[in-house]
């Protein structure tokens, strides 16, 4: 269980509301994380571009590998500044990751849709 300086800090390196950490590498994904008891949970949020509904799977797939690495990418950054900060590794335990497309837009006389893509994942945090 954190204490409450640990949860002070991971609170501050995941804040990406306000000042530098909210102007993102990406104007069209973000990270965004809360924390509940002891399960954090990191919802990934990207635009994307859909071509037809006949290749909706082959594209939804190649957006569920790119997120679940991105995720990863992004946890691995999370442990590495928590560990920086606090003096001591953060332990993620992996408890259900599920990923959603939700479309934006979409018009009869065009296939192209644009959607959000969102993977949210649960990790409990020792």
């Amino acid at each position: 269980m954190l204490t409450s300086q640990e949860v002070n800090i991971l609170g501050q390196i995941c804040d990406s509301t306000f000042g530098r950490s909210s102007t993102a590498e990406s104007a069209t994904s973000s990270f965004k994380t809360a924390l509940s008891g002891d399960v954090l949970t990191v919802t990934y949020t990207t635009v994307v571009h859909l071509a037809s509904d006949r290749h909706l799977r082959e594209q939804c797939g190649k957006f569920a590998d790119a997120s679940v690495d991105l995720t990863n990418d992004y946890m691995k950054n999370l442990r590495k500044e928590f560990s920086n900060n606090s003096g001591r590794s953060l332990t993620l335990k992996e408890l259900r990751s599920d990923d959603s497309v939700e479309i934006i837009t979409t018009s009869p006389y065009n296939p192209r849709k644009l959607a959000y893509y969102r993977r949210v994942t649960s990790f409990k945090v020792g």
